[in-house]
């Protein structure tokens, strides 16, 4: 079901108005949005190098100078090259959160959303929780990263759909250009793209082996003909790193381990989503100071060395958010030996929207699950797949589970109106 053109400009405008809601300190020219890191002369610093930068550059910070590699072309070297360096520094978190809150518009009126249903998603993905709160950190090529994940499962969905080569070639741009931001949080998205991509082709096209290879081959050609030379450049550059700290006899497993797993999301915060400030707002705040357990240094309770806990940004998601995506969990749960009827309809759009529930359940609890971490048993498992154990802070999987909880609350709010459209609809028959 398409939505009318003014219905699409309605969610296009609204989002703005959320960046711009949010953001307006920035648009006095005496401010400067404060991050812990991505400070505005490190910004202006890699500007300077830009365009040479493409290439490689030089920098003499130090005392002698030191070689800092190459900044590769894409989506954030783009604008920091064309935006002037404190309009960068302001307003390139509110540019790529609405960007990602459009494409996940654009997503679920794929799939015969209302607008206040899409609202509802874009507000619980992007504009609420550590996808909006990690501002304060900085962090700032995690945000293009979540930008370009958002445009790669709208593309996939549409390479899918639609048969013809172009839309996979889309897929393919999109996804290479999000391994150009940040590659560890890229890596673990992509598990989730994959997994998506396959569940779509399925359940549109069936397992057909020939045709799967067809429509994911050009992706995957287009996204390392992107990102390829980069990928290797990084992978190398670890490979040499390891090397290094393998000739120390003070490196060993349990080290890499509890270096790696540090920032493990405890599974009793989880009451964040609901209860903002419950735990404390974050470390070092005078007016609530977080009092968890995250992010703190292994073996602190004997030895009070390192960090007690660090966490710079705030999970809350909202009671409202979490209880449409329960509720849209349960609609389907009861539906399932039941009668075709309200709220799903005995229409194509009612197989759609039960897989849909199912996956995207599925999806947030494995990377609800995953990002507990050092705290979650089957983690340990997962960190000896390949490069994996090379990446710090399982409390990543996060971001991915608020995109998952989005969607979910979407289809709850549109359950929830349709329910209510439908028992209205009732009462007004009974009542002739």
């Amino acid at each position: 079901m398409k939505l009318p053109k003014h219905d699409r400009m309605t969610v296009a405008i609204l989002t703005v108005f959320f960046a711009i809601l949010i953001f307006h300190a920035m648009f006095n020219p005496d401010k400067i949005l404060f991050s812990t890191d991505d400070n505005l002369g490190t910004i202006a610093q890699i500007k300077s190098h830009l365009p040479n930068a493409f290439i490689g550059y030089w920098s003499d910070s130090p005392l002698l100078g030191s070689g800092n590699g190459r900044v590769p072309l894409g989506w954030t070297s783009l604008w920091m090259r064309l935006l002037p360096s404190s309009i960068f520094k302001n307003w390139y978190h509110a540019l790529n959160l609405v960007g990602a809150s459009i494409f996940l518009a654009l997503f679920l009126r794929d799939r015969g959303l209302s607008v206040p249903s899409q609202v509802m998603g874009l507000l619980t993905a992007f504009w609420l929780g550590s996808n909006l709160t990690l501002t304060y950190a900085g962090h700032m090529l995690k945000y293009p990263t979540l930008f370009l994940a958002m445009a790669t499962f709208w593309c996939i969905t549409r390479a899918v759909c639609q048969h013809g080569v172009a839309w996979s070639l889309f897929t393919g741009v999109a996804l290479g250009l999000m391994f150009l931001e940040q590659q560890d949080v890229a890596i673990f998205i992509c598990f989730f793209v994959a997994a998506f991509g396959l569940y779509e082709f399925i359940r549109v096209n069936g397992l057909r082996i020939p045709a799967l290879i067809l429509r994911f081959i050009p992706m995957l050609i287009c996204a390392l003909l992107i990102s390829g030379p980069t990928l290797l450049a990084i992978y190398a550059s670890n490979i040499s790193a390891t090397k290094d700290k393998s000739s120390s006899p003070a490196e060993v497993p349990q080290q890499k381990w509890e270096f790696a797993t540090q920032w493990s999301w405890p599974p009793e915060e989880c009451i964040d989503f609901i209860a903002p400030g419950y735990l404390g707002w974050r470390s070092g705040e005078p007016e609530g100071p977080y009092w968890g357990r995250m992010g703190r240094s292994a073996g602190w309770e004997q030895t009070h060395q390192g960090f007690m806990n660090f966490k710079l940004e705030n999970h809350y998601i909202g009671a409202i958010p979490v209880f449409l995506a329960l509720f849209a969990l349960f609609v389907v749960l009861i539906n399932r030996t039941a009668r075709p009827g309200p709220p799903f309809e005995s229409t194509g759009v009612q197989t759609l929207s039960k897989a849909e529930i199912i996956f995207w359940s599925c999806a947030a609890l494995i990377a609800l699950l995953l990002s507990f971490g050092k705290y979650f048993p089957l983690y340990y498992l997962f960190y000896h797949l390949p490069l994996i154990s090379s990446i710090r802070n399982p409390n990543k999987f996060l971001h991915i589970f608020q995109i998952a909880m989005g969607i979910l609350a979407a289809y709850g709010f549109d359950l929830a109106i349709r329910s209510r459209a439908t028992d209205a609809a009732e009462i007004k028959k009974f009542s002739r």
